[in-house]
């Protein structure tokens, strides 16, 4: 009786493991979402590669504009470590020295991203272990060269682990899930 107690154990907690792996989940803030707020930038859909219906571009040779992703608002959303990835169209007036900033809502880390580069793929700005609010990934004209212009189109946010310093009272993305997944596992084996 012990060991099928013991099996049981194991397998619920590698269902569990897995699962939440993989139904991690993802979140994608565009341009034209409710998370996304700007000053100063259009909207065109004058380069080809963007996500969604269009992209929004700067005024170049203007200062102050910006770009907000926050993904907060998504029903999906839990304090954890998320991959941050950002999307722009290629260009020949891109800034090559782009201010990033990512907000975790208790610190911030600040990058300069080339926009000449890598455009219309998703772009990896790294691991950021964020608050349940707060969070928010910024990009702004602060460093631009004169003539050249900031792309703000979408930002992906991919959990990747709960963080140890979350509350415990926030399940991570699939866990209810899994859970409900593992008990019924349990329940067959019994009736056995």
């Amino acid at each position: 009786m012990e060991l099928r107690s013991l099996f049981t154990r194991l397998a619920t907690s590698a269902l569990l493991t897995a699962s939440v792996a993989a139904n991690a989940a993802v979140i994608t803030v565009d341009n034209t979402d409710a998370g996304f707020t700007s000053s100063g930038l259009n909207f065109s859909t004058y380069e080809p590669g963007y996500f969604g219906v269009n992209y929004m571009a700067d005024t170049r040779n203007s200062v102050g504009d910006f770009g907000m992703w926050d993904p907060t608002g998504d029903s999906e959303w839990v304090a954890g470590i998320w991959k941050v990835e950002m999307l722009w169209t290629s260009g020949p007036t891109r800034a090559n020295n782009a201010a990033v900033t990512v907000d975790s809502g208790s610190s911030t880390a600040s990058l300069v991203i080339n926009q000449l580069l890598n455009g219309t793929v998703w772009n990896d700005l790294g691991e950021y272990s964020f608050d349940l609010s707060g969070a928010s990934v910024m990009i702004d004209d602060s460093n631009s060269t004169s003539g050249q212009n900031i792309i703000a189109d979408a930002v992906r946010f991919t959990f990747v682990s709960a963080n140890p310093a979350a509350p415990t009272d926030v399940p991570a993305p699939g866990t209810l899930l899994v859970l409900l997944g593992a008990a019924a596992a349990v329940f067959r084996l019994r009736r056995k």
